[in-house]
């Protein structure tokens, strides 16, 4: 089985469906049986940012895709730690990467120091100041 590391810039070709030849081509990687694709946490952050900035995608619209994606057989990725932050982000007024804080910090029952009055808000965690 072969292990492939997937970039940024794959996902969202495959993800906004803008160029045919190269969706395809993510499309047959994806579908290998052979293939564990590895997304790292740090990607679906960052094909989370460009989702919302440059193609101005609804917080929904995002969630739902992260979603679909996290589940297909041939990913291999954090999918608690991610479901977890999508959850979070979806019900609560703040950046993905804080509720990815939040995520890490409920799943690991670890404490989540901060100073941000928005994650003191979310009332899965407790936020303390130093």
């Amino acid at each position: 089985m072969s292990k492939n590391l997937l970039d940024t810039n794959l996902i969202i070709r495959f993800l906004v469906n803008d160029n045919p030849k190269k969706v395809s081509r993510v499309e047959k990687l994806l579908s290998d049986k052979n293939n564990t694709n590895i997304l790292l946490d740090t990607i679906v952050a960052e094909i989370i940012w460009v989702l919302s900035s440059y193609y101005s995608l609804k917080k929904s619209e995002v969630i739902e895709k992260i979603s679909a994606l996290i589940h297909l057989d041939s990913i291999d990725c954090n999918a608690a730690l991610i479901n977890k932050a999508l959850s979070v982000w979806e019900e609560n007024n703040v950046s993905y990467i804080d509720s990815y804080l939040v995520a890490v910090a409920k799943l690991g029952n670890i404490p989540l120091f901060s100073y941000d009055d928005k994650l003191k808000s979310i009332n899965q965690v407790t936020v303390k100041e130093p």
